[in-house]
């Protein structure tokens, strides 16, 4: 069985075509988490209206954010893979099947296509690497830093999420979970297809963030998997530049010139930030 997780919050727009295109899919053993997020628009009342046996909607009582979500469908999921899907997204009708049948061709613990990327105009830009097999280092240093280091366009065994628990912080959470996966799993698979449509518009979180939320983000994710490679591979740090990327947000933070007042929202994050950097500082 493959899990897909979808996460839904204030996607009246494009949660129907984000679940429906999960619904059509050409591989059959399936089934299809709805986590929705406490909508403030008429995303709830959508779900309502669903029904399909495959696909099962929780309703979080309070908002928990993109990562707490996402780990609570994943927690729920009962697929071999899982798939994750957001509510503004959505998938070609052949996506699982492909991965899947590769996956199961190579005994790969993940398989990833490439992604359409649709801009704000409408126009659209696709990115796939081939199809290949990566092992060893290559799985982490062969596409470092291209389009399709991201998760959503994956298939994932359910045994790297038991290894790696989601992040639950409210952005920028799925870098500091993939980069460990891939590091763990027996080989990372890519196959020709594009299937996976990332729709880019002004109301996602990534596009409406501002400098101080991206570096302290960004410099959470970087502690993240430069704590991860110190305790299971530090000569991934000498061939990659995730410590470099540390030093870059923590300057980019500073840059910001940050007031109590522009910290307010994030005052977790920035009580955990400056924890962790202490905690380097000194020693931990």
């Amino acid at each position: 069985m493959v899990t897909i997780v979808i996460t839904a919050y204030n996607v009246e727009n494009w949660i129907a075509k984000a679940i429906e295109s999960a619904c059509r899919q050409t591989f059959d053993n399936l089934e299809i988490i709805v986590v929705e997020d406490c909508s403030t628009d008429s995303t709830r009342e959508i779900l309502s209206t669903i029904d399909d046996s495959k696909v099962k909607i929780v309703y979080n009582v309070e908002n928990l954010g993109a990562g707490a979500s996402r780990r609570k469908g994943i927690e729920a999921a009962n697929g071999e893979y899982i798939l994750l899907l957001d509510g503004d997204d959505w998938i070609e009708e052949d996506f699982i099947e492909r991965l899947y049948n590769k996956a199961v061709q190579e005994d790969a613990d993940i398989v990833s296509g490439g992604i359409t990327i649709i801009h704000k105009d409408g126009s659209k830009e696709s990115a796939s690497y081939g199809n290949c097999i990566m092992e060893g280092d290559d799985k982490i240093t062969r596409f470092w830093g291209e389009k399709i280091v991201f998760m959503n366009n994956k298939l994932i065994h359910r045994r790297l999420h038991e290894k790696v628990p989601y992040c639950v912080r409210r952005f920028i959470e799925d870098t500091p979970v993939i980069i460990p996966m891939m590091h763990l799993a027996n080989k990372v698979v890519y196959i020709d297809n594009t299937g996976y449509n990332y729709r880019m518009h002004e109301k996602s979180l990534t596009h409406s963030a501002s400098d101080l939320k991206y570096a302290l983000f960004r410099a959470l994710c970087a502690e993240d998997i430069v704590r991860f490679f110190e305790k299971h591979d530090k000569g991934i740090l000498e061939r990659l530049p995730f410590a470099e990327a540390y030093s870059k947000c923590i300057y980019d933070i500073k840059e910001c010139n940050p007031t109590a007042e522009m910290i307010a929202p994030y005052k977790e994050e920035w009580i955990e930030f400056t924890t962790k950097l202490i905690g380097r500082i000194v020693g931990d």
